[in-house]
């Protein structure tokens, strides 16, 4: 199947079906076929929509625009095209950035995002010779074989894989080739990441040499709130090639974990926590908001005066605080986590009508804890609405 996005036209190949599709983005030097492994085993629970790159596999190369942006732009435009209502970002390597730009953006029905050998969200630090050897390695049959042997896998391909892989890496067009190391992978997108809201796993291989686990410590988890890690042991670079059904075996129960908290509506990120207390909070709903607190939680109210420990505590608080029937908006503004804690700065502001009419607003910013469960459910460990602040800002209008 071929669909024209906004800057070329782009080849897709679909198996299976199901309310819940996953999308995969290729590797540099890889096309559509890369998953063909894993979208084989996955095919029979869900819909699989595997693209190939402009430039790339059976779609068009066109002279210029191989971006990020272009990359994301053709992945949304596919996604619109097929109406895909609720679905899975499934990003290799190049496609693993392309997958963050465009979970960074927001997209209507994405419902999480799964990162294979990501390249990181920064920019990628190689000096000019190594980056022109880069973009040759995949200009004859002896030197892909030899990026095959020596960088890209941790484990012999099967006879077949490998002759894939070759004819993949030779066809791709030229300006592909030299566009990801010379322009695309040199993109900054740290400060565009933070703003991803759902769930993230990303899959390393303990063998990679080309993003290596220590580097997606480093310079990709800290800045995706609730990114979860997992290494697969003695795997290389191509993973969806030397390890698929391992692969596979993650991603499926990635997207259950998705299908249970989906239909609970508990957060899964530390981003969803404050939407979650949002909901219940301006609904008048004073379970609803115990509920995004851990059962041994403690608040100090936003007077600055009184500290509320334990659900019991917590509910008589929040009780007599929601009689004033106030709204609340939390917007995250920053947020640091490390395994199962985070810290979150939260911009807040409450309004409450008055008796005669008039509006008092309050503001301020927040220093939130939070927990993430067994279950994988963050809630709130700690909350300090006041931040450092003694007072909130409050204007009467």
């Amino acid at each position: 199947m071929d669909i024209r996005t906004r800057g070329t036209r782009i080849h897709v190949r679909e198996q299976g079906d199901g309310e819940l599709a996953l999308v995969f983005l290729h590797y540099y030097g890889g096309s559509s076929r890369t998953w063909n492994g894993v979208a084989g085993e996955l095919s029979s629970q869900y819909r699989t929509v595997a693209t190939d790159h402009r430039g790339w596999g059976d779609s068009d190369a066109p002279e210029h625009g191989y971006s990020i942006t272009d990359l994301a732009n053709d992945a949304q435009d596919v996604i619109e095209a097929l109406n895909l209502k609720r679905y899975v970002l499934v990003g290799h390597s190049m496609g693993g950035k392309t997958a963050q730009w465009l979970a960074s953006r927001r997209p209507a029905g994405l419902a999480g995002v799964v990162l294979l050998a990501p390249s990181p969200p920064s920019p990628m630090s190689l000096p000019q010779e190594q980056r022109a050897a880069m973009a040759a390695a995949y200009a004859t049959r002896e030197s892909v074989s030899w990026v095959l042997d020596n960088v890209l896998t941790a484990n012999p391909l099967a006879p077949a894989l490998r002759e894939q892989v070759i004819a993949d890496s030779l066809r791709g067009a030229p300006q592909a080739k030299a566009a990801w190391p010379n322009a695309a992978a040199l993109e900054d997108i740290t400060g565009e990441v933070g703003a991803i809201n759902v769930p993230v796993m990303v899959i390393a291989g303990e063998l990679d040499q080309v993003d290596r686990v220590e580097t997606l410590q480093k310079e990709l988890l800290p800045r995706i709130a609730g990114a979860r890690l997992h290494v697969l042991p003695g795997t290389g670079h191509l993973s969806p090639l030397e390890a698929p059904s391992a692969v596979a075996t993650l991603i499926r129960q990635f997207v259950r974990e998705l299908e249970s908290h989906g239909n609970s509506g508990a957060p899964t990120t530390p981003e969803q926590v404050p939407v979650a207390f949002d909901a219940a909070f301006n609904a008048g709903d004073v379970d609803g908001v115990l509920g995004v607190f851990t059962g041994n939680a403690t608040m100090r109210m936003a007077d600055g005066v009184n500290v509320a420990s334990g659900h019991d505590e917590l509910r008589r608080q929040l009780s007599e605080l929601l009689k004033a029937g106030p709204h609340i908006r939390n917007q995250v503004r920053l947020s640091l986590v490390s395994d199962d804690i985070a810290l979150v700065l939260i911009d807040w502001t409450v309004t409450v009508a008055l008796p005669d009419g008039k509006h008092t607003t309050s503001r301020g910013t927040a220093t939130q804890v939070m927990e993430r469960g067994d279950d994988g459910i963050w809630k709130l460990r700690i909350s300090n609405p006041l931040g450092i602040s003694r007072d909130a800002d409050v204007v009467v209008e």
